[in-house]
């Protein structure tokens, strides 16, 4: 895990961080870079589980703690556990063949954070959180200690992402 580089991206809720990321992986994935990414469900109808008809959600259903399914290009994980830590999720994810994990929300969480705002008032209550090295807004927006960039401005913020993992904007695997 020491070469992983870990991003965490968080702002309230329809500020753009799913877009943000779905976009990054896409950019990236056409460049040959392995991302994976960890989300925080902070809604309150809870996680919608597959079909309960299937093998592997049987075995969940019957109390399995964990029920793994695999063919020749997925694996399907469900595991129930209790409050389940970042770190128990970050040590879910293949770092071997990981170049950047995102991770979306957990805005207590100890890693570098992009944040995005959709005006002033999000930053004040937001600007207080750990370990932010980026600003994202809705709104025109410059702060001195960060670099801030429009929500509209994809590329630059891709060559922002570019250098930040630092990768060449060109490179290829």
């Amino acid at each position: 895990m020491d070469n992983l580089t870990i991003l965490q991206v968080i702002g309230f809720k329809n500020s753009g961080k799913t877009t943000l990321i779905s976009n990054w992986i896409k950019r990236l994935h056409a460049i040959g870079k392995q991302v994976s990414v960890i989300k925080h469900h902070g809604h309150a109808n809870g996680l919608q589980l597959p079909n309960d008809h299937t093998d592997s959600m049987k075995f969940f259903q019957a109390g399995a703690a964990t029920s793994i399914v695999a063919d020749d290009d997925m694996i399907l994980f469900h595991q129930q556990k209790k409050s389940p830590q970042l770190e128990d999720l970050i040590r879910l994810v293949n770092v071997e063949e990981t170049d950047l994990l995102l991770i979306e929300g957990f805005k207590k969480g100890p890693y570098p954070k992009i944040v995005l705002v959709k005006n002033e008032e999000d930053w004040e209550t937001l600007q207080h959180v750990n370990e932010i090295v980026c600003v994202v807004s809705h709104v025109p927006f410059q702060l001195e200690n960060y670099p801030t960039f429009h929500i509209d401005d994809n590329d630059e913020l891709f060559i922002w992402l570019q250098h930040y993992i630092g990768g060449d904007l060109y490179e290829t695997i």
